[in-house]
C-alpha cells in the first residue's frame, strides 16, 4: 500500500528523513509538488496527513520497543559470531516481545554493565511465538523450552556458541544477575558495597595458602578507605581464616533475615551490600 503524504507546506526535512527510513515497514512517496498541480480541499489533505501520521506511529512502536540500552540483539545468522569464545556473553533467551518484572531487572542489569568497564557483553536472543518461530534452533541447541522462558545462559571466554554455557538458575533480580558474572565470569562491575581493591584481594584469599599475609593486606586497604563496607572485608577474611564454610553461612543467614518483615529498610539495604561483599569471595 502505498501512501501519498503531501508536505509542500511542512517543509520539514527531518520528517522526510524519517519516513525514507521507516521504507521497509510502509512505502511512503513524497511529493512535495502535489499541491501545486492537484487541487485538494484542506480536509482531504488533513485526512490523509491523519492517516499517515497514525500509519507511522503504528510502525514505529514495535521499533522503539525492541532497542534497550547495552543489550545486544542475536538471532541465528549472528548468534555463533558474537559468541565465538573471545568474549565473556551473558544470553537471555526469551519471547521476541519480554515485558514484566524479570524484563525490567534484565534490562536494568544490562544498562549497568553496559556502562561499566566489565569485559562482558549482554545479549537476547527473541524466539517468535507464531509463524516460522524464529530462533526457535537456538533454543533446542541448549534444550530449552519455551515453557521455561526467560533462560540465562553464561558464555564465558573460551566458549562458543557449541560449547556448553554456564546456565543461571537465580532470582531474575539485578544485584543477583551481576553477582552470578562477577563470579562466573570475573568480570568486576561494581555492586554497592564493593571495592574494588579490596574485591581482588578477596577473590585471591580463599584459595591462597598465605591467608595471613592478604589480610594485613585487606586491613592496610581498609584503613585508607571511607566506605563503610572495608571493614566487612576485614572480618570476614578473619572470620573464613577460622572457618572455611562462613562464607557460605553468613550468605544464608543474611538473606533469610532479609526476607523477614520485621526488618527495617535500612537494615536490609546494608544486609545487602555486605551480600555483595560476601560474592566476591
Amino acid at each position: 500500500r502505498t501512501v501519498i503524504l503531501q508536505t509542500s507546506k511542512l517543509h520539514n526535512p527531518s520528517l522526510e528523513l524519517l519516513l525514507l527510513t521507516l521504507e521497509p515497514c510502509v512505502q511512503f512517496v513524497l511529493d512535495l509538488d502535489f499541491c501545486r498541480h492537484v487541487s485538494v480541499c484542506r480536509e482531504q489533505t488533513a485526512m490523509r496527513l491523519a492517516i499517515s501520521a497514525a500509519l507511522l506511529s503504528a510502525c514505529t512502536l514495535p521499533v522503539v520497543a525492541y532497542i534497550d540500552r547495552g543489550i545486544l540483539k542475536l538471532d541465528n545468522t549472528t548468534f555463533d559470531r558474537i559468541i565465538d569464545g573471545s568474549r565473556n556473553v551473558f544470553v537471555r533467551f526469551d519471547k521476541e516481545y519480554a515485558y514484566g518484572e524479570a524484563h525490567d531487572a534484565w534490562k536494568e542489569y544490562a544498562k549497568t554493565v553496559g556502562e561499566s568497564a566489565a569485559d562482558l557483553l549482554s545479549a537476547d536472543v527473541g524466539v517468535s511465538e507464531y509463524g516460522e518461530k524464529e530462533n526457535s534452533d537456538l533454543i533446542e541447541r541448549y534444550g530449552i523450552k519455551t515453557a521455561d522462558f526467560p533462560q540465562y545462559r553464561l558464555f564465558v571466554k573460551g566458549t562458543s556458541g557449541l560449547g556448553s554455557p554456564i546456565a543461571y538458575t537465580g532470582a531474575a533480580k539485578t544485584d543477583e544477575f551481576v553477582r552470578f558474572v562477577q563470579e562466573k565470569a570475573g568480570a568486576w562491575i561494581g555492586l554497592p558495597g564493593q571495592i574494588k581493591e579490596l574485591d581482588e584481594i578477596a577473590k585471591e584469599f580463599m584459595g591462597s595458602t598465605e591467608q595471613a599475609a592478604l589480610l594485613q593486606k585487606a586491613e592496610a586497604a581498609a584503613a585508607s578507605s571511607t566506605q563503610d563496607t572495608a571493614k566487612y572485608y576485614v572480618k570476614v577474611m578473619t572470620k573464613a581464616t577460622g572457618d572455611k564454610d562462613f562464607v557460605a553461612k553468613e550468605t544464608t543467614r543474611l538473606k533469610k533475615m532479609m526476607e523477614e518483615s520485621s526488618v527495617k529498610p535500612a537494615k536490609k539495604e546494608q544486609f545487602g551490600r555486605r551480600l555483595n561483599v560476601l560474592s566476591s569471595f
